[in-house]
Order: structure tokens, then C-alpha cells, then sequence
């Protein structure tokens, strides 16, 4: 149950952060285009492109990442597994300096130690060495349908925004949508990764907002 829903919670950290960067790219891309043409078709475009483009660029970099992990992970685990075979009384050793530092008294972490080594010695010192528990990863290919999935849902709002609201309301909503998804993102993003909430929020709002607020001016001079 504790590895299901470990991995569950690995799956939502990268739906969240796709989302986010759905919000963020695609605010700045439809800002930007609206600072140079105010023309809906071009905004459109321009949105559609970017979010087909970062969709896969989501995905493959997400791959890429979650591979790139496991490689680190499959290294330290041979290296774990040789010191296991070389140096056995020396990593539990370790084991029990390890507990003992966490706050147990020296008899219970020997205790602890001697049947942890018997029950799953790789497992216990490759935790304890590295802080590697192969029950968090999830797949690369979860990793990357998830990124896919997320980014463009993040990217909808800033695109109906600009879309399909009105021209004289059209920044002031858009800006209310993007504010409103980067607050949810952000407090998400804050829960999964055990971080201040307020923190994580006001600075991924200020960061939706910089970006917003760069590409803007980018398309104005572009457009002078």
C-alpha cells in the first residue's frame, strides 16, 4: 500500500509540475504575441504551436530525467552491492551509527541494525548511504505521459483568456485565470514537496507574473 501510494504521489508531483509549466510558457507565449498583434488568429497560433511544442518537449524531457535518475539510482546500488560483499560488519556498522544519529539509543540501533542486515541488508545501507528507496520512483514512461497530459491542461486557461474573452476585458481576465492556476500549482507543488505554502505560492506567482511581464514588453518592441 505504501509503495502504491508513494508512487501515486510521484505520478500527481509530475502532473502538478507540467501543469505549472503549461501555465507559465503559454501565458508568456499568448502575452508576448498580444504585446506585438493584438490579432486573435495570431494569438491562437502562436499558443497552438507553443503547446504542441512544449507538450513533447514535456514529455521527453521528463523521460529523459526520470532515465537519468534510475542510471544514478542502478550505479550507487552496484557500488552498494560490492561494499555489501567486501565489507559486510563494516556497512552495518554504518547502519547503527546511521540509526543512532536519527535519535535511537545505541542497544536499539544495534538491535535495528542486525535485523535489518538480515532482512534486506542492500535495501537498508543503500537508504541509508544514499537516501535511496526504489519503491519512490515511478517509470519514465509514467513520468512522461503524466508531463504530457498536464502541460496542456495548464496551458487552456491563459488560451481561452486570450481567445475568447472580449478585447477591453481580455488582460485583466486572462491575468485573474493565470493567478488563480498558478496559486493552485503552487500550492500543490508546495504539499508534494513538504515546502511553505505561502512561499511556494507567492513565488510561483511572481514568477508566472515576471514572465508574463518580459514577453509583453518583448512583443511591444518588437511591434514598434
Amino acid at each position: 500500500m505504501d509503495i502504491q501510494i508513494s508512487k501515486k504521489i510521484n505520478i500527481l508531483r509530475a502532473i502538478v509540475m507540467g501543469a505549472n509549466d503549461g501555465i507559465i510558457s503559454i501565458a508568456g507565449v499568448v502575452f508576448g504575441v498580444y504585446g506585438a498583434s493584438m490579432n486573435t488568429w495570431t494569438i491562437f497560433l502562436a499558443g497552438l504551436t507553443a503547446t504542441i511544442a512544449g507538450t513533447f518537449s514535456m514529455a521527453t524531457g521528463e523521460y529523459v530525467s526520470v532515465n537519468s535518475q534510475l542510471d544514478s539510482e542502478r550505479s550507487a546500488k552496484d557500488e552498494q552491492r560490492i561494499a555489501l560483499v567486501n565489507n559486510f560488519s563494516q556497512e552495518a556498522q554504518f547502519l547503527i551509527q546511521h540509526y543512532q544519529t536519527n535519535g535511537i539509543s545505541e542497544e536499539n540501533a544495534r538491535l535495528l541494525a542486525q535485523q535489518s542486515m538480515q532482512k534486506d541488508a542492500l535495501g537498508e545501507t543503500l537508504h541509508a548511504r544514499y537516501g535511496i528507496n526504489e519503491d519512490d520512483f515511478i517509470s519514465p514512461a509514467e513520468a512522461a505521459i503524466a508531463s504530457m497530459m498536464a502541460f496542456p491542461l495548464g496551458a487552456i486557461l491563459p488560451m481561452v483568456g486570450m481567445i475568447f474573452v472580449p478585447m477591453t476585458y481580455r488582460v485583466v481576465i486572462t491575468l485573474i485565470f493565470v493567478i488563480f492556476a498558478l496559486v493552485l500549482t503552487g500550492y500543490f507543488s508546495a504539499v508534494y514537496g513538504n515546502t511553505p505554502k505561502k512561499t511556494m505560492i507567492l513565488r510561483n506567482v511572481l514568477m508566472g507574473l515576471l514572465t508574463m511581464s518580459v514577453t509583453y514588453l518583448i512583443g511591444l518592441l518588437m511591434a514598434a
